[in-house]
């Protein structure tokens, strides 16, 4: 991660950093909930009575659960990181 919050002032190299950090993070936040989005029917279609699509159904749950908490930490970048633009 860049680190462009202590710097005092806003070069224009700094800020170019700073939006590409933000559109990085936005991209990464879009890939993601997509990648979450395309779980979601997986995880009707596999619930079925069987053990090896049992434990196919639970993993394709925990990848979507594990994509939404990384959508969470990077809309936390997110915040940062405009946070940091308007300081």
């Amino acid at each position: 991660m860049l680190n462009i919050i202590a710097d005092e002032s806003w070069s224009s190299e700094a800020l170019w950093k700073w939006f590409s950090a933000q559109r990085a993070v936005n991209e990464a936040i879009a890939a993601l909930e997509d990648a979450g989005a395309g779980l979601l029917p997986l995880v009707e279609a596999s619930d079925w009575q069987a053990d090896g699509v049992r434990a196919l159904h639970a993993l394709i749950i925990e990848l979507k659960d594990r994509t939404t908490i990384e959508v969470g930490v990077l809309g936390n970048r997110l915040w940062e990181l405009d946070a940091a633009g308007r300081s």
